[in-house]
């Protein structure tokens, strides 16, 4: 399991989590419920990949698709 990609913006996270999933990438969301539960407090919301084997293509669909200029 490696973290792909990290943003403030959780719009960002959805969007490369929507990336991930329509190419078949098992990914997960982390730290979102926390940056929901205290609002104002300045929590980065993560994305990993599952297998570590699709770290590589999971990093080309995210930034060639412009989810965000933030890499991890």
């Amino acid at each position: 399991m490696k973290q792909v990609f990290s943003s403030p913006d959780s719009a960002q996270i959805g969007l490369a989590h929507s990336q991930l999933d329509a190419a078949g990438i098992a990914c997960e969301v982390r730290n979102d419920a926390v940056s929901q539960a205290i609002p104002g407090m300045p929590f980065i919301t993560e994305l990993w990949v599952l297998r570590d084997g699709d770290y590589e293509d999971a990093r080309h669909l995210i930034f060639s698709g412009a989810a965000s200029s933030n890499p991890v």
